[in-house]
């Protein structure tokens, strides 16, 4: 995790890094299953912003524990997909409620550089690699677009050109690990 590169200047955004700020404290009980995270808060040149999360997690657990954890009430939406320069990234979506905090959110599993899409195929990565003894880097990614349930389309806009950007300013081999391989 600490060796990931994620730039805070990219193509049309401008970011900063708010990990400590989302609250995510490593030590508390509930995230013990995290052994890493990164949070940067991006803002595009329309003030536009959004929530980039990146954890190292040993143990996937679906966001959905989280969110609802947090108070959301929670939507499932159609899985997306975005074209990306170097390949097409299958994501889940979610639209999360909670009061006025409006949340259109797509997140993706990548166990060694390979996106890992269904939760018995993440499961089975993992057992695997338990076995084995192997050791593996496993993150989970997440971007959290502020939206109201009328103005998904133009987030889920937003989202591909911030995925597309932030791949293209990532070192490629960085870049697998976060979008896995083509």
């Amino acid at each position: 995790m600490s060796e990931l590169n994620i730039p805070k200047e990219i193509s049309g955004w401008s970011g900063r890094d708010v990990t400590k700020e989302v609250g995510l404290n490593l030590n508390e009980d509930k995230y013990d299953f995290v052994s890493g995270a990164l949070a940067y808060q991006y803002v595009n040149r329309e003030g536009k912003s959004l929530l980039f999360i990146i954890l190292d997690a040993g143990n996937f657990h679906h966001p959905k524990v989280c969110f609802t954890g947090a108070g959301f009430k929670i939507k499932e939406l159609p899985d997306t997909e975005f074209r990306l320069p170097n390949n097409t990234l299958k994501t889940h979506t979610l639209f999360t409620e909670r009061g006025r905090d409006n949340n259109l959110s797509f997140y993706w599993i990548v166990i060694d550089k390979n996106v890992a899409h269904e939760w018995i195929e993440q499961k089975a990565k993992q057992l695997f690699f338990s076995l084995f003894g192997k050791k593996r880097v496993g993150l989970m990614v997440r971007v959290d677009i502020p939206a109201k349930e009328g103005d998904i389309d133009n987030a889920t806009i937003m989202a591909e050109q911030f995925l597309s950007d932030i791949g293209r300013s990532l070192d490629p081999e960085q870049a697998t690990y976060i979008f896995g391989i083509k």
